[in-house]
């Protein structure tokens, strides 16, 4: 039974670091071929706000999902408001396939990464959290 869940978790972490990489790859290769374009929200619901920008001469339009309600990322999801401008990153060969500039597009493959790297240390140490130090107390007196 020990032995089906190290392989779990070998299997999550394989995935997981594999699937976090790709898309921390894809988002820096996008950030670093981006433009950047001036747009103005033109549509909000309790969900998702509507971007609208121009470029090379023609309009776009891109959907982003609202922030959090907690923290700081609420005070942002207050701001967004229709007729508020915001910055767009956009890839020129594709400007369809637009970013909101603002968007925390590295946190989620950079905590698939994390997730991935301690499934795998979860692996390679299966006894780390019963070790007798975790509760404080020695198992030699």
């Amino acid at each position: 039974m020990r032995s089906q869940g190290i392989i779990i978790g070998w299997v999550i972490a394989v995935l997981g670091f594999t699937f976090g990489a790709y898309r921390l790859l894809d988002t820096w290769s996008f950030m670093s071929r981006a433009h950047e374009a001036q747009g103005i929200i033109v549509a909000r619901d309790s969900h998702v706000f509507t971007i609208q920008f121009e470029a090379d001469g023609q309009t776009y339009q891109i959907e982003e999902d609202l922030p959090s309600t907690r923290g700081m990322s609420g005070q942002t999801r207050m701001q967004l408001q229709v007729g508020t401008p915001v910055s767009v990153l956009y890839n020129p060969a594709s400007p369809g396939k637009a970013r909101w500039k603002a968007s925390r597009l590295w946190v989620f493959p950079l905590a698939m990464i994390i997730v991935a790297i301690i499934a795998a240390l979860c692996c390679l140490f299966p006894d780390f959290m019963s070790r007798p130090w975790r509760s404080g107390r020695s198992s030699t007196y």
